[in-house]
C-alpha cells in the first residue's frame, strides 16, 4: 500500500469515527432533553408542623373534603385552633372551602387534589411482601404514564407518603436518589427485604410486582385506608 492509499484510509476513518461521535452525541442531548408530555405533580407544604399534619390527612384530598371538627380529631387538636390553622391554610392556596356545604368542609386545592393525594391513596395498596412502580400507579391513576415523574416527585416530597420504598423504577430497579432522610438506596432495599421483597442483584423479583390493574381494582374495590 502507497502512502496515498495509507493517507487516505486513514482520513476515511477519521470520516467514519466522526460520524459516529457526532450520532452518539445527538443521542446524548435528545435523551437531556425533558419531555413536555410528562406532567409533574405539585407537592402542597405547609408553614410548621401542625400545617402540614393537616395536609397530610387523606380525606382532604377528596372531592367532599373534610368538617373541621375531623380535622381537629385527625391531628389531635383543638377545634377553634384547627379553624385557625385551616383559614391561614386557605389564605396561602393550599386547601380551599367546598361551596355550598354546610357545616363548612375543606379540602387540598384543585392543583393538589388530582395529584399527590390520588398517588398517595394508590400507593397505600401496595400491600407488604409487594412491589409496584411510578409507571404502574399513573396508569392506574389516569390510564397512561405521563404522571410517572410525578408520582416520583410526591414519593420523595410528600410527608406521610405510603410506604414509598415499595414504588421503584421499570424493571424494579430502586431510584438511585431514594432517600427518606435516614438512608439512600441501600435502606430502601433493606426496607423492602424486611418485609419480604427478593433481589436479583438490582432488581425486585417481578413475581412480586402489583400492575395498575390489580392496583386499580383494589382502589375501586376495597375501603381506603390512608
Amino acid at each position: 500500500m502507497t502512502v496515498a492509499d495509507q493517507s487516505a484510509a486513514v482520513a476515511k476513518l477519521a470520516r467514519v469515527v466522526s460520524e459516529a461521535f457526532a450520532v452518539f452525541a445527538t443521542e446524548i442531548e435528545a435523551s437531556s432533553i425533558p419531555d413536555p408530555t410528562v406532567e409533574d405533580v405539585d407537592v402542597p407544604v405547609g408553614r410548621g408542623p401542625r400545617q402540614q399534619q393537616i395536609l397530610e390527612l387523606g380525606g382532604l384530598a377528596s372531592e367532599q373534603g373534610m368538617k373541621t371538627a375531623d380535622v381537629a380529631t385527625g391531628i389531635g387538636y383543638e377545634v377553634p385552633n384547627t379553624h385557625s390553622t385551616l383559614q391561614a391554610l386557605e389564605r396561602a392556596g393550599l386547601i380551599e372551602l367546598v361551596s355550598g356545604v354546610t357545616p363548612q368542609r375543606w379540602r387540598l386545592a384543585s392543583r393538589y387534589r388530582a395529584t399527590a393525594g390520588v398517588f398517595m391513596r394508590v400507593a397505600s395498596r401496595v400491600r407488604e411482601g409487594e412491589w409496584t412502580t411510578y409507571g404502574d400507579i399513573s396508569i392506574a391513576v389516569r390510564g397512561d404514564t405521563k404522571a410517572a415523574r410525578g408520582v416520583g416527585r410526591a414519593a420523595s416530597a410528600v410527608p406521610g407518603f405510603p410506604h414509598p420504598e415499595r414504588v421503584l423504577m421499570d424493571g424494579g430497579i430502586i431510584n438511585p436518589q431514594w432517600n427518606d432522610g435516614q438512608g439512600g438506596p441501600e435502606r430502601c432495599r433493606q426496607l423492602l427485604e424486611a418485609q419480604g421483597i427478593r433481589f436479583d442483584d438490582e432488581k425486585a423479583d417481578s413475581t412480586q410486582r402489583v400492575t395498575w390493574d390489580v392496583l386499580r381494582w383494589r382502589d375501586e374495590n376495597e375501603p381506603v385506608d390512608l
